[in-house]
């Protein structure tokens, strides 16, 4: 369901959770894949149950044969069930379960990559340990009747014997929880790590990124913040979606044995404690209904309110140069007490539902208490069954009130899967190599490139082009070839689409007619932003960016630098690989010389400028211009200063109508103002 803002505010449907949980399992997203991750987990629960059933054949073999009888009378329960298992050819029916179920699932993973794999035996692990500290908890209760049969007898050697057998038992159980928790643990964080993964390759691939941030939306959903949702929304996603998970499949293993101990002392035991989980279940799904709504848009609100702090701190000169403090305090204000007024509807609904879960939480420890009233009284069971269905009662209403107990739970994943799942259509999460990252040949793949002559960098023929987000119309039927030797300057008024030209020339936009082809990043075409792109970092990686494999060695960086009057920067700094935080250290026309240092490294045969050299003075500007033709390289300028024109030997004049005209440098004249 959509609010008026288009805003999806349901919960994820399940082609969404698909898309979000498959493809970390196999290889797809469709139905199909579907129908095999279900009957791999099929497989991998038989197998599981094949691997406890000889656990407990095994751990039974052992203690039986190394411990005196008198040593074991506490395990007379563990020691039935193992001969059973063996009389009754259970044994013999799942282990030749699991093997079949083992077979039929290598044949898919044959197919899978290594992560995949991986995953796989994470989730056997986890199955298998659950198993294992569900079995000793149900021992547990056996051991605690008999301890507290003992102290109602008032018999000291069975006490202090029970006793020595439980902190035993408890010993076993420590190691057994910790393998647990910390499997499923890895498991939670082995997922993310891939889930991460697909997600920031998808995101920069096939410049999915330049898109998003272009017009805002994916599929008509508006989409922000999408740095959280891949680096926080993610993390949530993954560990509270497992530890559900794996909290359900405890609860369902919990319920079917503890069930059969409630059966063995009353049925009716059972029946209550059904009737008692499906009410109370019922009742606090009905008051929680709305925290899945309000806990999405608490998600949407916190991030607005860290974004308006964000905006700050990267803007914070010109903020200052402005005085415009007063103003970032009431657009921050405002975003923060939208996310408080909020919070206060997530407070109220939980509160209810907390509430609720503490009443019923309270009323089952007297449960037991009236449950057993009966038979008790009738001296149909010892006082020591009342510890067991006190334990098992416990258990089993955890079980069965998986979603009362998680509610808050379920809706915060529920609101995460949802803003994973609306950035997440704008790609396709089943491609193989997400997780390798986008190379950067496909970064910069050339636009319609096999249609270019020998020669010819960037070809243009009868294009128009159009603000994407709009109707407007920038240039109307344009046609130009540019090869190695072309340099023109691109002049008009302001807003007419000079660097939206630009754009359409390096492949970002594309003509809403005509035909556009381009060289692109590999085939050396290049382009400068006005504003270049500077990172915390080495100033080695500075000049290397975005192609870190190429070889630069000391001197040829510092020969490089002092080209471009950058001598000192270089000698400030005590090493090359030192760390700086370099958007705030070098100046923007400092920053605009290491964009010219990168594209002479990169040996560029085209470059795109735009508006490159603002920054600089004219005596720089000439040495830049010059080494460019130095190096035998074209280019496209956009600027605005006559000093431009002894480096073009053509201009590009656009007008704000789409219109356009062509001429000799020698000829152009700036308009005066």
């Amino acid at each position: 369901m959509r609010n008026g803002n288009g805003v999806l505010m349901g919960a994820t449907n399940a082609k969404d959770l698909r898309q979000l949980l498959l493809p970390f399992f196999v290889n797809g997203t469709d139905r199909r894949s579907l129908q095999l991750f279900i009957a791999l987990m099929s497989a991998v629960i038989a197998v599981s149950l094949g691997l406890m059933a000889w656990t407990v054949v095994i751990v039974n073999g052992l203690i039986t044969h190394f411990l005196p009888a008198d040593l074991i009378t506490g395990l007379g329960v563990m020691v039935d069930f193992a001969g059973w298992l063996v009389q009754s050819r259970a044994l013999a029916v799942l282990t030749v379960l699991s093997v079949l179920a083992g077979g039929l699932a290598a044949w898919p993973l044959r197919g899978m990559n290594c992560r995949r794999r991986v995953a796989w035996l994470y989730v056997l692990g986890s199955f298998w340990l659950l198993l294992i500290v569900n079995s000793i908890i149900v021992l547990f209760t056996y051991f605690l009747r008999d301890l507290t049969n003992s102290f109602v007898a008032r018999d000291v050697d069975s006490s202090r014997w029970g006793l020595v057998q439980i902190f035993v038992l408890l010993g076993v159980f420590v190691p057994a929880i910790y393998a647990y928790n910390f499997t499923k643990s890895a498991f939670a964080n082995f997922w993310r790590e891939a889930m991460t993964l697909r997600f920031f390759g998808a995101y920069l691939g096939g410049r999915f990124f330049y898109r998003l941030s272009s017009t805002g939306s994916v599929d008509g959903v508006p989409i922000d913040n999408p740095d959280q949702r891949i680096a926080q929304d993610i993390d949530k996603f993954t560990e509270k979606s497992s530890e559900l998970f794996f909290e359900l499949v405890d609860s369902c293993v919990s319920a079917a044995s503890f069930a059969v101990v409630l059966i063995t002392i009353d049925a009716w035991i059972l029946f209550y404690v059904l009737v008692y989980a499906a009410f109370s279940t019922g009742l606090i799904a009905f008051v929680g209904r709305k925290l899945v709504r309000l806990n999405y848009v608490q998600l949407r609100l916190n991030a607005d309110f860290r974004y308006s702090l964000t905006r700050v701190r990267d803007n914070a000169e010109s903020i200052a140069f402005y005085g415009g403090e007063r103003s970032e305090w009431e657009r921050g204000v405002d975003a923060f007490f939208a996310a408080i007024a909020n919070q206060y509807r997530v407070i109220r609904a939980s509160s209810a539902v907390k509430s609720i879960s503490a009443a019923f939480r309270n009323f089952s420890i007297l449960a037991p208490y009236i449950l057993v009233w009966s038979v008790y009284f009738k001296g149909e069971i010892e006082y020591g069954v009342f510890s067991q269905v006190s334990v098992a009662f416990s258990v089993v209403t955890r079980a069965f009130s998986f979603i009362v107990d998680n509610f808050p739970d379920i809706a915060n994943l529920l609101s995460n899967g949802q803003r994973l799942s609306e950035i997440g259509h704008g790609f396709d999460l089943s491609v193989g190599d997400l997780e390798t990252g986008p190379s950067l040949s496909a970064s910069y793949a050339a636009t319609e490139a096999t249609l270019l002559a020998p020669g010819v960098m960037i070809h243009v023929e009868s294009a128009t082009l159009k603000i994407p987000s709009g109707e407007r119309t920038l240039v109307r039927n344009l046609s130009i070839d540019l090869d190695q030797e072309s340099r023109l300057l691109v002049v008009g008024p302001s807003g007419c689409g000079k660097t939206s030209l630009l754009r359409m020339f390096s492949g970002l936009w594309s003509s809403s007619s005509g035909v556009v082809a381009s060289r692109g990043f590999r085939e050396g075409v290049i382009f400068v932003p006005q504003k270049p792109y500077v990172f915390s970092g080495s100033l080695r990686e500075q000049l290397l960016y975005p192609d870190v494999d190429l070889d630069l060695n000391q001197e040829r960086m510092y020969a490089l630098l002092d080209s471009v009057s950058l001598t000192s920067v270089h000698q400030t700094l005590e090493s090359s690989e030192a760390f700086m935080d370099w958007p705030r250290v070098l100046s923007v026309g400092e920053q605009q010389r290491i964009a010219f240092a990168r594209v002479l490294l990169a040996k560029a045969k085209f470059v795109l400028l735009d508006e490159s050299t603002s920054a600089l003075d004219i005596p720089t500007e000439r040495a830049v211009y010059q080494l460019l033709r130095d190096a035998g390289a074209g280019y496209v300028s956009v600027g605005h200063r006559s000093s431009l024109l002894p480096f073009h030997d053509s201009v590009l004049e656009l007008d704000r109508e789409g219109g356009w005209t062509l001429f000799d440098a020698h000829d152009y004249a700036f308009p005066q103002a």
